[in-house]
């Protein structure tokens, strides 16, 4: 069964499932967590966890489902499209148009006439102020409103022209010349607050006054290697002399290439958040899930392999090869040996018949993390995504029209300019103790790297974190 959404009366967004109507309690890292939406009427324990549009886990109601509320919800939000896309009928043919496919005990469950006439009207002014959605990226016009910073500095400094593989790139002058001085830039994309017309809003931020800010804002029609190279390109020639050293992103092949063409002397980075997460997609992939979940001996010798990453370079596949002849894994061999060939050929590379190891998928100096804890330069783009989660709850809608969407960049950009002055000012990020201790003691365990045994190394660095469960 496929959740579907919906609209409140406020216009934020509903989600259904099995009857059952659920609203948007927060954002973890990569998930969206709903809640019924009788948490405070029925005390409703309910919840769903959706990633990607696909329910992770769900926990039960105290009440049963009602399927004739989600079939009047559904009819309001037609009737609310409807009444935009046909200003010309009036209130009552609209509420006529929606009602005839009704079922009896939905139409009993109906607002009163005179209620859906004020909202229909409301709808309608509302509407008035706000451009028309287009249907297609070739009737996309952008008014100069959209074009423009809130304090009316040119905005939109890049459009690729009519076509459906239209880029639109959003930034100030001011902020390219903070990101030309940036060593390290993180660049991600997200697809759920994409307006309909684009596949994904991507995003480039960079550190500035020892914070992550976002600089870049970008609408993308796909995830194609050639979409991401004319996006560099676009932003190199707005720009000249972008250079940083390091530009951390996640293990996608498509922005990996197209970053190395364009910045052939910047660093690539894989995020140690997405390299886990990978890990842990093959674990359920493999059969494992179950295993890892209720045997910690058996978890915490999955994430000694990812430990591997706070291995100094020039040591990992040694330490590698040291972790596979530990007890444990020789004992186990049978039941990992599924894993430790996909991690082999993904993340290390597979020694041929030579006893030379081919190139891995993903080199290691990609993956690794060793340098980075050493120098105190983030490991993750947790920030970022941290980000993204703060954009969709101000959003709060997925797959919004281009115009809202155009609007929170503004709004963004706005805010950034203030928390600079602040930075400017002397304020400082406040970090949170668990992050600030959580770092302190990996950094305690990388320090000891030269003085104990590798096993007792990765054992230490995997009892400090967890894969994505």
């Amino acid at each position: 069964m496929n959740i579907l959404y919906i609209k409140s009366e406020r216009g934020r967004d509903k989600l259904t499932f099995k009857g059952y109507i659920y609203v948007y309690e927060k954002s973890g890292l990569n998930k969206s967590i709903w809640k019924c939406e009788n948490y405070q009427k029925m005390k409703c324990k309910g919840r769903l966890h959706v990633r990607n549009d696909e329910i992770i886990k769900e926990q039960i109601h105290n009440h049963v489902p009602d399927s004739g509320k989600i079939e009047v919800n559904i009819a309001m939000n037609k009737l609310k499209e409807k009444a935009i896309e046909r200003p010309d009928l009036r209130p009552r043919a609209v509420i006529g148009l929606i009602s005839t496919s009704l079922t009896s005990s939905a139409a009993a469950h109906l607002p009163k006439l005179t209620s859906i006439k004020r909202t229909i009207r409301r709808i309608r002014n509302e509407e008035e102020t706000i451009p028309l959605n287009p249907k297609s990226l070739s009737d996309l016009v952008i008014p100069q409103k959209y074009r423009l910073t809130n304090d009316e500095h040119p905005f939109l400094l890049h459009d690729s022209g009519p076509g459906e593989d239209r880029i639109l790139l959003f930034s100030t002058e001011r902020n390219l010349r903070l990101m030309k001085n940036c060593k390290h830039w993180y660049a991600d994309g997200t697809f759920s607050t994409s307006p309909s017309l684009f596949t994904q809003i991507y995003t480039i931020h960079g550190i500035q006054y020892s914070n992550v800010f976002p600089s870049v804002f970008a609408l993308l029609p796909n995830k194609m290697e050639s979409t991401y190279c004319r996006l560099f390109e676009a932003l190199k020639s707005i720009k000249t002399g972008l250079s940083p050293e390091t530009i951390m992103v996640d293990f996608e092949k498509a922005t990996m290439n197209s970053i190395s063409k364009h910045f052939p002397d910047t660093k690539i980075r894989g995020c140690f958040f997405h390299f886990t997460q990978s890990v842990w997609r093959h674990v359920q992939q493999t059969g494992l899930q179950q295993q890892y979940i209720e045997d910690s001996e058996f978890a915490l010798q999955i994430r000694m392999m990812t430990a591997l990453s706070f291995v100094p370079v020039d040591d990992v596949e040694q330490a590698f090869n040291d972790l596979m002849d530990t007890n444990y894994y020789t004992t186990h061999e049978e039941l990992l040996t599924p894993l430790t060939n996909y991690f082999e050929d993904t993340w290390i590379g597979r020694v041929d018949r030579r006893n030379r190891r081919k190139p891995a998928l993903f080199p290691i100096s990609l993956w690794n993390c060793h340098a980075y804890l050493k120098e105190n330069i983030p490991r993750t783009n947790n920030s970022v995504e941290g980000w993204h989660n703060s954009f969709s709850s101000t959003l709060n809608v997925i797959h919004p029209n281009i115009w809202k969407c155009i609007e929170a960049f503004k709004n963004e950009e706005t805010l950034n300019k203030i928390q600079i002055e602040q930075c400017l000012l002397g304020n400082s990020t406040v970090v949170k103790k668990k992050y600030k201790d959580f770092a302190a003691r990996l950094k305690t365990v990388c320090d000891s790297y030269r003085n104990i045994l590798i096993e007792d190394y990765l054992r230490g660095i995997a009892h400090n974190f967890q894969l994505n469960v």
